[in-house]
């Protein structure tokens, strides 16, 4: 299946990919460039009715289309964007393009399977300082990369409507924000998605229990918002970055994560598999792999209202009260976490854990090595001595902080 981030791309971005072969000694360099780089994200043929450029150098794309039959689990796609306008279109030198800015107009992608069918429209997108980069011949692993890549200073689309089983799922908007090289793509970025909303007849279809409704969430609205750095180095990919999703009165969960060293092979193996269909041979790769370095992990949740409203309800099965609920809990994860074999971790893992019942906050799980992990480290791992892989990995639980 495509991912959230494929999908957003293929709403915000797929019109400066739709290219009929035909017509390819009628596009403009840059505007090609663009198709190509779509199509090595997608793997979709495109194909548009007509492409027109003005006096000033501004590109018109009219009434593209970008279809894919079912195929390797993936469900049917069929876009169409009635209109694409790209202007302020420069050549920087070494296959790489600038557009200075781009508008689509009235975007919606139909998506079916025989068990599935679904409907995205978004009536307009932008992008602004938007680079493409032509992989040219005997491309190295790099360039192969870099075109590949969406880099734009900044990227919009406003609202986005998401019409499935007979229920609509919304967004406010979609934005991404980018500043770095544009011919590596190495730099700081952030995406926001604001005010995705599920109304209450979709939860109660998926909620047969009606278990959120005795929470007192009728319907359910979050944003989700990821920031990071991506940086590439002598054939290696570094990345960290926050991921979090954030649940209105009900609470935030916030992922953070950073490695370095990830091989480009890796990459290029992945994308290998994508074009023939079959699993990545990760096999062969594994003597590179395990040199990535794991520099950081954790997961924290900041509660808005949602324990509160929990525990109540949790008791009240049990049939005891919150107090009571709580006591408890303490000395059954106690029990629970004996089997790890290291008990100055479940002290302090027990300890946070009741301090959060008892006043919920915050609770974060944490690796703190005390020097970066890479990941033959982790294979080297007794599962015998899990106390010991949590003291080497330097696995913190901490609370309300």
């Amino acid at each position: 299946m495509k991912t959230p981030h494929q999908l957003f791309v293929l709403i915000c971005l797929a019109g400066t990919a739709l290219v009929s072969p035909a017509q390819a000694t009628e596009v403009p360099p840059a505007i090609q460039a663009m198709f190509d780089n779509l199509e090595r994200q997608t793997s979709i043929k495109p194909a548009y009715e007509t492409i027109e450029t003005d006096g000033s150098g501004t590109v018109t794309i009219s009434k593209m289309t970008m279809n894919k039959d079912s195929a390797s689990g993936d469900p049917a796609i069929k876009m169409m964007i009635d209109k694409v306008v790209l202007s302020g279109i420069a050549d920087q030198g070494n296959g790489l393009y600038e557009i200075g800015n781009a508008t689509f107009s009235g975007m919606k992608v139909d998506m079916g399977a025989p068990d599935f069918s679904a409907t995205i429209t978004a009536p307009e997108g932008h992008a602004e300082g938007w680079y493409v980069k032509v992989a040219g011949e005997n491309a190295t692993p790099e360039e192969t990369l870099r075109a590949s890549m969406n880099v734009a200073r900044r990227m919009t689309s406003g609202k986005i409507t998401v019409d499935m089983m007979g229920q609509s799922v919304t967004a406010d908007s979609y934005e991404t924000i980018w500043d770095g090289d544009p011919a590596t793509g190495a730099g700081k970025f952030n995406m926001k998605i604001t005010n995705i909303a599920i109304p209450e007849q979709a939860i109660a279809m998926a909620d047969q229990s009606g278990m959120l409704k005795q929470l007192g969430y009728n319907g359910l609205n979050f944003d989700v918002t990821s920031d990071g750095r991506f940086d590439l180095e002598n054939g290696n990919i570094g990345l960290v970055m926050d991921f979090a999703v954030a649940g209105h009165e009900i609470g935030t969960m916030i992922f953070t994560l950073g490695a370095s060293g990830i091989p480009l092979a890796v990459y290029q193996e992945l994308q290998t598999a994508q074009k023939s269909g079959k699993e990545p041979d990760f096999g062969s790769l594994m003597p590179q792999i395990q040199n990535i370095t794991l520099e950081k992990f954790r997961f924290r949740f900041e509660d808005s209202s949602v324990t509160n409203r929990v525990l109540p309800l949790v008791a009240s099965m049990q049939g005891m009260d919150q107090a009571a609920l709580v006591a408890n809990a303490g000395a059954m994860l106690q029990l629970g976490l004996m089997q790890l074999q290291n008990q100055e971790f479940t002290d302090n893992t027990v300890t946070a854990v009741s301090n959060y019942l008892k006043d919920p906050q915050s609770i974060t799980v944490a690796l703190k090595p005390a020097a970066p992990i890479k990941v033959s480290d982790l294979m080297a791992l007794d599962p015998n001595a899990p106390g010991e892989a949590i003291k080497k990995l330097g696995v913190t639980v901490s609370s309300n902080e």
